[in-house]
């Protein structure tokens, strides 16, 4: 019997440093193709990983006999990517963002689920062992019921300096869907993805255009600079619980980076990824640091054996597309609101 056959579709530093030790851990898989605008990087990487064809363009890709498509392109490639890849039958893997809008999300699931096929967004960060305590602990009961969350992705000096994260042609929107989408995706899951009804948005340029703040990964194109380095939200849900969200790459902070959210509820408070919890019993209080049972050492792996396993064992998909929209439609809200200068409702 042959292996499990991969498709990837852009050869970048993610692939490269996340997804290929993933797929290389997993004995009966082979990474057969790969595609990259790039032809001397495709090339580079195939023969890193032993693959026998390299094309640049990803509608030829996903002709050949592979069983899933691994998507790490830029932001505004990964709906045509996807959706060549799901009208040829495979199997997607994809990066986050899975889009930039709610229709292309919808138009990505509703494709997969006719088909019968997986979609998986790439949201490694629930594969680590602070955020399964965490998500363990809540599901036991332990936080009641979520009335407010805190989200951060925010940075002090760390811009992306390619093209493909500045370049609101190739991104679609700057820290907010790039970091701020993990810290966001992370903390809905924990909350059970409640239905976000309203959203209160701004982004904006304070450092990407001058030097004031160097960046500690290089310098980037200024005048290319197409996105906000600096975002933030106030969301209403469904339920009645509230939620402040705020993304940066640039900004006068002492942390290099905070990737954190933090839950209040009814029964305990908790914080991520530290796990330092909250709570009272009686008349005592309560607190102390949740610990999960297994150390994960490299959640990029866990995800990707996620996505294999659940597709070989025919179980649903670990990130399903319903759960990544309403995502989306959140950070799509703030960039909508921030045109309109006014409170939007939320694309569902």
């Amino acid at each position: 019997m042959r292996k499990f056959r991969v498709g990837a579709v852009g050869a970048g530093g993610i692939f490269k440093i996340a997804h290929v030790p993933g797929w290389k851990a997993l004995p009966d898989v082979e990474i057969y193709a790969v595609c990259d605008v790039d032809l001397a990087r495709a090339r580079d990487i195939a023969l890193e990983v032993g693959a026998t064809h390299v094309t640049t363009d990803y509608r030829e890709l996903v002709k050949l006999d592979l069983d899933a498509v691994d998507v790490c392109t830029p932001n505004k490639v990964h709906t045509p990517a996807v959706l060549a890849a799901l009208e040829a039958g495979k199997h997607v893997l994809c990066e986050k963002p899975l889009a930039v809008s709610t229709e292309e999300v919808r138009a990505m699931g509703e494709l997969a689920d006719r088909k019968k096929l997986k979609l998986m967004t790439a949201q490694h960060f629930r594969f680590a062992s602070s955020a399964l305590a965490i998500k363990s602990w809540a599901d036991a009961g332990h936080l009641g019921e979520v009335y407010h969350a805190r989200v951060r992705a925010m940075r002090r000096a760390l811009v992306p300096t390619t093209p493909g994260f500045i370049d609101a042609n190739l991104a679609g929107g700057g820290p907010c869907m790039d970091i701020g989408v993990h810290a966001l995706d992370t903390c809905m899951w924990v909350m059970g993805f409640p239905k976000p009804l309203r959203v209160t948005g701004t982004t904006k340029v304070n450092f990407a255009k001058g030097h004031k703040i160097h960046g500690m990964w290089g310098e980037w194109d200024r005048q290319r600079f197409s996105v906000e380095d600096f975002a933030a939200g106030f969301v209403h849900f469904e339920n009645g619980a509230t939620m402040t969200l705020e993304a940066a790459w640039l900004g006068h902070q002492t942390e290099n980076e905070d990737m954190s959210f933090q839950l209040f509820g009814t029964e305990g408070g908790v914080k991520w990824p530290s796990g330092e919890y909250a709570s009272v019993a009686g008349k005592t209080f309560v607190q102390g640091t949740l610990t999960y049972w297994q150390r994960i050492e490299r959640p990029h792996s866990e995800e990707i054996r996620a996505f294999y396993e659940c597709v070989v064992n025919n179980r649903p998909s670990p990130v399903p597309w319903t759960e990544t929209i309403k995502v989306i439609a959140i950070l799509e809200a703030i960039y909508e609101s921030e045109r309109k200068g006014r409170e939007v409702t939320v694309k569902l």
